[in-house]
């Protein structure tokens, strides 16, 4: 079965089991499980109770690597969370249907280089990712289109590094030198803990969600203050506004993109466009203003960047066009309308 086949049955399947399919839906899944029996033992298999309490219970706990087919230097480790209602069933059934597939490595390249200055920065392209372990055997996860820079000093006399672009940190406890991280007009200074930062140069927002531990934050212009948040808190300080305010949030959402995951809960369209052009390192032109504000809810497993398309063409009733670009860097140009 083709993915975006999948999508659509996995869709239905989850509309359901949760009653909230359409009429065409129902008549179209009573069509497909009559056509084979097959189907019918997929569907049976899964519409029921013991069938689904396995199929889930195989979905949390598999951790296998999965080859990036498309662009081979985009090879990443990942690993099946949970997901809630008809997503999660529809990545049940892609995980039903395709786990044979599943082959591949999980090392990808990034930039590593000595500056003139006494600074080390580390670079993951768009479209890559990478994980690396400082002096003080912190380690750290950097998203598409990140930037980390430290002093060679570092550990010796301090633990400050600078980040444009988006890192998850686990932070080696030293109750003599606090781990801080510097993204312009917002410092989080820790101990020891983990957390995510999301702070790329042209996003309005800079974002800090805390899985576990203690940060402080504190706002360097504006109306200077101090904050400590909390774990499951997520804080969102505006460049534009100079205004820090906190949430409580499922941190799994902001921090799965370590693991392979990209998880969408009520996305407006211009927060997932951002996302997908890092992740898939491609251009996305938007013609109609009115499908930035379209939300999108969905957990991607590392699928080709035209799988994901039709999805979001299905879910949000979109259409769009897919190129070879002249650009070497962005190969892909999308145009949605």
């Amino acid at each position: 079965m083709k993915l975006k086949d999948a999508i659509k049955k996995g869709i239905f399947l989850g509309k359901y089991i949760t009653g909230k399919e359409s009429r065409e839906e129902e008549l179209d899944l009573k069509n497909w499980v009559g056509e084979d029996p097959a189907n019918k033992q997929l569907f049976d298999q899964l519409t029921s109770r013991s069938g689904i309490a396995s199929q889930v219970e195989a979905y949390d706990n598999v951790n296998t690597p999965r080859a990036w087919n498309k662009y081979a230097e985009r090879l990443r480790r990942y690993q099946l969370e949970k997901s809630l209602g008809r997503w999660r069933i529809a990545a049940i059934l892609f995980f039903v249907i395709g786990i044979g597939g599943l082959v591949g490595n999980s090392m990808v390249d990034f930039i590593f280089k000595q500056t003139p200055e006494n600074y080390t920065t580390i670079t993951a392209s768009n479209g890559q990712s990478s994980m690396i372990t400082l002096p003080d055997q912190s380690t750290v996860w950097l998203n598409g289109g990140t930037t980390l820079t430290y002093n060679t000093a570092f550990f010796s006399q301090n633990r400050e590094v600078r980040l444009d672009g988006e890192a998850f940190f686990q932070v080696t406890k030293q109750t003599a030198h606090p781990f801080v991280v510097q993204c312009n007009e917002l410092n989080v200074r820790v101990l020891g803990t983990s957390f995510n930062v999301r702070s790329y140069a042209e996003d309005e927002m800079i974002s800090v969600v805390l899985e576990e531990g203690a940060v402080e934050l504190n706002t360097k212009k504006g109306n200077s203050r101090n904050y400590h948040l909390k774990p499951g808190e997520k804080a969102d300080y505006s460049r534009i506004k100079k205004e820090l305010s906190i949430h409580e949030v499922e941190t799994s959402q902001y921090t799965s993109w370590k693991k392979g995951l990209l998880i969408f809960s009520d996305a407006t369209m211009s927060e997932v466009v951002k996302k997908l052009e890092r992740w898939y390192n491609v251009t996305i032109e938007v013609k109609n203003p009115q499908i930035n504000n379209l939300l999108f809810n969905a957990t991607i497993l590392h699928e080709d960047i035209e799988d994901i398309m039709e999805l979001i063409k299905f879910s949000c009733a979109i259409n769009y066009d897919i190129v070879l670009s002249n650009d070497p860097d962005t190969p892909i140009q999308i145009t949605m309308y």
